[in-house]
């Protein structure tokens, strides 16, 4: 059975930010909005499907000074099908080498 992505994969509130985006201060609103929708959006429509959201002070109450600045990282299950789909070799339980697989990921160490 294959695994795909689903909604709650672009949902989650708090991740680890793999990318820092700052667009220029005189950005439309509209192109904000552009990019936001194609990073978050599922891929069947042609989106990232991604997380994504500005980055805000360190108590996390409001968004900087600069409110172009944005955060965008990955789910962990986005971020297992993607080692998957590049073909990344993991260590096996059995100490061997092997691509990694989603289906097949409690073969290999760390995961329990």
């Amino acid at each position: 059975m294959k695994v795909t992505l689903s909604a709650l994969d672009t949902s989650e509130s708090s991740f680890t930010p793999l990318v820092v985006i700052e667009l220029a201060q005189d950005v439309k609103e509209e192109t904000k909005e552009w990019l936001k929708n194609r990073i978050i959006a599922k891929k069947k429509d042609g989106g990232a499907q991604l997380l994504f959201r500005p980055l805000l002070n360190k108590y996390e109450q409001e968004t900087l000074e600069n409110q172009n600045l944005y955060l965008v990282g990955a789910s962990k299950i986005r971020m297992l099908l993607g080692a998957e789909a590049v073909g990344l070799v993991k260590e096996c339980n059995d100490n061997t080498m092997r691509a990694f697989t989603y289906r097949t990921r409690q073969n290999f160490k760390g995961f329990d």
